[in-house]
């Protein structure tokens, strides 16, 4: 079974996690870029360095969405990937893929009501399977956010475990949760 991540580094992130949690499982599960205009570059970007499984050669992406039993996809424009869209992966994967569109995440504390507002007008404007926002609703008064486009550990979790009510598998185990969360920023993701 074959469980692809496409998107920004939100979906390196929350492949990592899924690595974890299927590790033992009959998964291989990677990411691959979505395009160039990502600007990931290995060596800049050793906090990805956690997540296996990267595919960055369009030959081998293609391939690998080509055989996904399961999508998990942020919604790219066209212009900036080919193949991020519901409507080409549609077009490129097998019958019975699942495709599943998260939202890029995105909000500014400062400005939490226009942020929340322009989050929730984007999950509606990409029908997206699963709404951040109603996690960002339901832990209002938690700061679950590094930077305003990189997710703190709390809400990687917290993503990992809707995507785990839709796909049907067990979440982590508290210890390994409490062990996660003993570093606000475990994917070392860039908070400046």
């Amino acid at each position: 079974m074959i469980l692809t991540f496409i998107g920004n580094c939100q979906t390196i992130g929350l492949c990592y996690y899924f690595q974890q949690l299927l590790k033992n499982s009959n998964y291989d599960i990677y990411w691959v870029l979505y395009g160039d205009s990502f600007g990931y570059n290995k060596t800049t970007a050793l906090w990805s360095s956690k997540c296996k499984n990267q595919i960055l050669n369009y030959d081998k992406i293609n391939d690998i969405i080509s055989k996904s039993d399961i999508i998990i996809y942020q919604e790219i424009d066209l212009s900036k990937s080919v193949f991020s869209n519901e409507n080409t992966l549609k077009k490129m994967v097998k019958k019975k893929c699942k495709l599943i569109k998260i939202p890029c995440v995105y909000l500014i504390y400062d400005d939490y009501d226009n942020s929340i507002k322009e989050l929730i007008k984007r999950e509606k404007k990409n029908n997206v399977d699963l709404k951040v926002s109603i996690i960002f609703d339901k832990y209002r008064n938690k700061n679950m956010m590094l930077i305003k486009d990189h997710p703190n550990t709390f809400l990687f979790l917290e993503i990992v475990k809707e995507l785990c009510k839709l796909l049907k598998f067990d979440f982590f185990k508290k210890e390994q949760c409490d062990i996660f969360l003993q570093n606000k920023n475990y994917m070392g993701l860039p908070n400046k």
